[in-house]
């Protein structure tokens, strides 16, 4: 159920693709560490300014999504129990909180902020993400401080039986990166979870 597990490991032959992914088997990383290393290594956003990290670029701790009646709380999340040789898995709240992957940005960074939720169970506070349309509104909060970000894209990837190549594509979306974007992960559709949602959305610009 990656809704509740989004999944991420070290494949050390294949670290030179730079690249972390989503996928019910195989994550690949550029770190070539092994999966426990991985865990607390995994592009952890660098401070870039001589102020405390969580007041100038603090965690989202709220999320509102009116098209969808969502109004919830937002809570860091990491790497779960080991799958195997080669994954660990990422791990979404148990109720109808949304998880923050804590490798990926903050408010005001300039970052992937990537956040994760359930479609079918735990409350299912991303069942219905895949109903949003580019222009739809999403907005974060930390504090007394609010993000209005726009959606420019909804994608359903296939993921179930896929192979490895196409397991990377779609982890492509999760991975951290220097793009000022929000991404919305969950499952698909509402009765499984053969499909990757991916919600990919903008900041509005402030006038």
């Amino acid at each position: 159920m990656i809704c509740a597990r989004i999944r991420r490991g070290i494949a050390r032959a294949m670290s030179v693709m730079g690249i972390a992914c989503i996928a019910f088997g195989v994550a690949l990383s550029a770190q070539g560490l092994n999966a426990s290393e991985a865990s607390s290594n995994f592009d952890v956003p660098a401070q870039e300014s001589s102020m405390p990290v969580n007041e100038a670029y603090p965690v989202p701790e709220r999320i509102w999504i009116d098209k969808l009646k969502i109004a919830a709380r937002v809570q860091p999340v990491g790497p779960g129990k080991r799958v195997g040789l080669l994954a660990v898995e990422w791990s979404a709240p148990n109720n109808r909180n949304v998880g923050w992957h804590d490798y990926s940005g903050r408010l005001g960074q300039g970052k992937n902020i990537v956040l994760n939720g359930h479609n079918n169970i735990h409350g299912a506070v991303f069942r219905k993400l895949y109903t949003l349309k580019p222009g739809d509104e999403i907005r974060l909060g930390a504090g007394d401080r609010q993000v209005t970000y726009r959606v420019e894209e909804v994608k359903i990837l296939r993921e179930k039986g896929q192979p490895l190549e196409v397991r990377t594509a779609n982890a492509q979306y999760i991975q951290a990166m220097d793009d000022d974007r929000l991404t919305l992960v969950s499952c698909w559709p509402e009765t499984n979870n053969t499909h990757r949602v991916i919600v990919i959305a903008r900041p509005v610009e402030q006038s």
